[in-house]
């Protein structure tokens, strides 16, 4: 079969336009071309045991529910490349934009401090202290899990980019010694009770759930942070749409004299919530 054909044939197997796009991106990164090799290419005849394979990673996606980027083990964020395993989260669109506010807040609120000391707590593939600090590059990040599976991703996630990175083994705050100018976690923020895609629950569920209002990781997180806040800090906060009002509370009960952000996704829907200390 040609390179068009062993696509049209995945593709027939989708049932939404996320699926068809997901194969493909599949096949690109299984053959390591772009999309403007495949349009220059489509007829060119592929490999009867790479076809195979391709059609079986396929199946492993559409039929088995395991998420393509831990077929490939790799997934994009903030247009850098990462390692993921099943012990780690995908990246998601959601969290690059916690990332960018977050960028546009540590310029805003520390114009004349260059050498940041950023904690992202619950880090599992490292994707967002790796990015904060490539980003911003004087930046001193610590990266922290309770996972050592997915902390061993994170590390080779360090390692990929040559960075001088703190990563620790640690339940929240637990092993960390060190006062920070911005803390900033994506946890667990899942209800236990509530459903979810198939291929979702082929991520680890300790870094989905939370307790019966998925709330218990902002609890653990802020009955402690300010011990590890600088006088003059930012907490940063990816939630669930609709946790919003909840958190403020939970905040309320933890910190005063603090001002609290809260902000809509690309989606309009309640997803960030911002502390300035």
């Amino acid at each position: 079969m040609t390179l068009k054909e062993t696509l049209l044939k995945a593709q027939g197997q989708a049932k939404t336009a996320i699926e068809q796009d997901a194969v493909f991106w599949l096949l690109l990164e299984l053959l390591n071309i772009t999309k403007s090799d495949y349009y220059l290419n489509e007829d060119v005849e592929l490999e009867t045991k790479f076809i195979k394979k391709y059609l079986k990673n396929v199946d492993e996606y559409l039929i088995n529910k395991v998420p393509v980027q831990y077929i490939i083990g790799e997934s994009y964020f903030y247009n850098y490349k990462f390692y993921v395993n099943n012990y780690t989260l995908v990246p998601r669109v959601e969290t690059e934009e916690l990332v960018f506010r977050t960028i546009n807040y540590i310029k805003e609120y520390f114009p004349d401090k260059e050498n940041i000391n950023i904690l992202d707590l619950a880090t599992g593939s490292g994707v967002i202290g790796i990015t904060l600090k490539l980003e911003l590059k004087n930046a001193k990040v610590t990266i922290s899990d309770v996972s050592k599976k997915a902390l061993k991703v994170a590390r080779k996630n360090v390692r990929r980019y040559n960075l001088d990175i703190k990563t620790i083994n640690s339940d929240w705050f637990n092993g960390i010694n060190d006062k920070f100018d911005c803390i900033i976690s994506n946890p667990p923020y899942i209800p236990l009770n509530q459903e979810v895609e198939d291929k979702v629950l082929s991520e680890p569920n300790n870094a989905l759930f939370s307790g019966i209002e998925g709330l218990d990781s902002y609890k653990a997180i802020l009955s402690h942070v300010n011990n590890y806040l600088n006088d003059k800090a930012i907490i940063a906060f990816e939630h669930g749409y609709d946790q919003k009002d909840k958190l403020r509370l939970i905040i309320n009960d933890n910190l005063s004299n603090v001002k609290i952000k809260q902000e809509q996704d690309l989606s309009n829907k309640d997803r960030y919530t911002f502390i300035f200390k």
